[in-house]
């Protein structure tokens, strides 16, 4: 049974409201740390100071066990990634048969006319022609997450052998929403920067 994209996200969600809590609890163990040294330097043996002693380090192990959880989760976080469903391919409806009869005989006269042009054109109309369609095979330029992808990529994969990688942990490793790793692997790949054989299996150009 392979586990949802938003169980993922419900996971990683998680992680981020139990950072968010350490953080928390950390400061306030600053806090109460600078507040105890002031007053055992102005009341050293005062049941005050004993009383904060005592809450500190209360304080101090409740940080430390929710850090604890935190890599937990990490943990959890990863093997989840590793059994997530995989994404489900978009189909493009095609034409009634009738439909495609009729395109195919569209484009079979439009290929005759081609034919007759190209046959019939002058030499300088011909190197015109291929002037205008060089621009399409300029390299494709990389958005701000296509670079970031490259850059995570390029620390864990090298040119000699294939590796496995899951977008998941592509999407955490390169820091970018996990929705948009599929179209930026894409774009690496067609700017000749990567390769890719089946589905996940990668290694650098």
């Amino acid at each position: 049974m392979f586990l949802s994209a938003s169980s993922l996200l419900s996971i990683q969600q998680a992680g981020q409201a139990l950072h968010t809590a350490r953080q928390t609890v950390s400061d306030a163990v600053r806090a109460k740390a600078e507040k105890m040294v002031a007053m055992v330097a102005s009341q050293p043996f005062s049941p005050e100071s004993d009383r904060a002693y005592s809450q500190l380090r209360t304080v101090s192990r409740l940080a430390h066990e929710l850090q604890a959880m935190e890599e937990q989760l990490k943990t959890m976080y990863l093997s989840a990634a590793e059994i997530m469903a995989p994404e489900t391919p978009v189909l493009v409806a095609l034409p009634d048969p009738g439909g495609r009869s009729r395109l195919r005989h569209v484009a079979q006269s439009h290929e005759g006319a081609e034919d007759v042009n190209v046959k019939t054109a002058p030499k300088h109309q011909a190197r015109k022609a291929q002037a205008k369609r060089a621009p399409a095979n300029r390299p494709q330029r990389l958005s701000p997450n296509d670079e970031k992808v490259l850059q995570y990529l390029k620390h864990a994969l090298d040119r000699r052998s294939w590796k496995p990688l899951t977008q998941a942990i592509i999407a955490q490793g390169a820091g970018i929403p996990l929705g948009s790793v599929g179209l930026a692997i894409r774009r690496v790949v067609a700017a000749g920067a990567l390769h890719e054989k089946g589905k996940g299996s990668y290694r650098l150009a």
